[in-house]
């Protein structure tokens, strides 16, 4: 008798002695199976090398088997690292992973979001610079939805996000506590709630001190044109704390163009710990974030939301952990 090319559910049920719909769960997980059941069924599924016509699974349980990243700037080393992190959960499951870079723009995003309400099974998003209003048409959809990196009020969706404030507090003390007297913070020139978080928390130490607070654009130059600014006025910083590391990289280099010293004459720290903190020279000192464990977490998030649609909102908070390295 002439063998199949393809193997079927049917030929996987009858060599584990369950039925199809046991099979089927087992490979969805959208109903519960015994340990022994699944592993003896997953065994099977090896054996005869079993591959599931993705599409009509797709179609019957109404889902894609895709989940939208969509981030302001996916050359952010942040939302790089977070976007493997996502994958690293998501990939086993059976999820693949679209990833859009939006600039910010609010009618790209509003796009952006109204297909995925369609397309995707699930949608992380970024939440720095935005609104509860902002991400109303993933709401609307009524798809699971995940919030990275900033902590929006209110809907049924997770939050992944940092101890923003929290660590803003321990950067400036941490500065404080090693002599430095005349603190300033080079934060985002964006409606940014994250960072202003962390300036909240800066102040927390510091006390109110306008002049010593510059708005930047969240790059390479906005950290050396934030230094440049600083330095003109007539009593200059001794210290620095930026709103990323990238920001605190151009002020690295921003101070070696005024012919200061790192950390001799201004110290620097950054925030998020990314890959480039530990390669500049003088290595930058910074408080990590740990931002592929965040989108780590968002996956779990998101699969559990997919298949337990009652769940309740998380919130998960991760602190940052000061990394001390040269420039301070």
């Amino acid at each position: 008798m002439a063998r199949r090319d393809r193997v079927g559910i049917t030929d996987v049920a009858a060599k584990a002695g369950v039925s199809v719909t046991t099979v089927s769960h087992v490979l969805s997980s959208r109903r519960p199976v015994s340990e022994a059941t699944r592993a003896k069924v997953m065994a099977i599924i090896e054996e005869l090398d079993y591959r599931p016509n993705e599409l009509a699974r797709s179609m019957r349980a109404r889902r894609t088997n895709t989940v939208g990243l969509v981030v302001p700037d996916i050359t952010n080393p942040f939302y790089t690292a977070a976007a493997r992190g996502l994958q690293d959960t998501l990939a086993p499951a059976g999820y693949h992973c679209i990833v859009t870079s939006t600039d910010g723009d609010p009618g790209t995003e509003r796009e952006v979001l109204r297909q995925m309400g369609t397309r995707a099974d699930g949608v992380v998003i970024s939440g720095v610079g935005k609104t509860t209003a902002d991400i109303q048409p993933v709401l609307d959809s009524g798809i699971p939805l995940v919030v990275l990196g900033a902590d929006l009020p209110g809907g049924r969706f997770d939050v992944v996000t940092n101890a923003d404030r929290e660590s803003g507090a321990a950067a400036a003390q941490y500065l404080r506590d090693k002599g430095y007297r005349r603190i300033a913070f080079i934060t985002s020139d964006d409606d940014d709630a994250t960072a202003q978080l962390r300036v909240d928390g800066y102040r927390d130490v510091v006390g109110d001190t306008p002049e010593l607070v510059v708005e930047e654009s969240v790059s390479l130059e906005g950290g050396n044109r934030g230094v440049a600014t600083l330095m003109e006025l007539s009593e200059p910083p001794d210290a620095i704390v930026c709103v990323n590391d990238v920001v605190a990289i151009g002020a690295v280099y921003g101070a070696k163009d005024a012919g200061l010293g790192v950390p001799e004459d201004l110290a620097v720290v950054g925030f998020d710990d990314i890959e480039a903190a530990a390669m500049v020279s003088p290595r930058l000192t910074t408080m990590a974030t740990a931002s592929r464990e965040h989108g780590k977490t968002a996956g779990e998030l998101l699969l559990q939301r997919i298949n337990d649609e009652k769940r309740e909102p998380q919130r998960v908070v991760f602190p940052a952990t000061l990394i001390e390295r040269d420039s301070a």
